[in-house]
């Protein structure tokens, strides 16, 4: 992944449920890898939306790349997911 972004330059689509074919917890697989995978250059994950693990790797990712200034989408999902737990 980082010679494709370093040497070509392109965005990439990654099937991240790959890396954890026939493991089990796949999910917790799957939400460390996408990280790992996000430094190294990928763009673009196709996963499950609906995996709250990942989605939340993914939104860490972002904040800890510094993709999300002000952590102002890690602090929105946040307070939604509070919001949810507690109505």
């Amino acid at each position: 992944m980082r010679l494709i972004r370093d040497e070509l330059g392109n965005n990439m689509t990654c099937g991240a449920s790959n890396v954890s074919f026939g493991l089990p917890d796949r999910p917790t697989v799957n939400a460390a890898f996408l990280p790992l995978a996000m430094h190294a250059g990928l763009t673009c994950a196709i996963t499950n939306p609906l995996e709250a693990m990942v989605r939340r790797a993914v939104l860490a990712g972002d904040l800890l790349l510094g993709h999300d200034e002000y952590a102002m989408r890690w602090i929105a999902s946040y307070r939604a997911d509070l919001a949810r737990t507690t109505s």
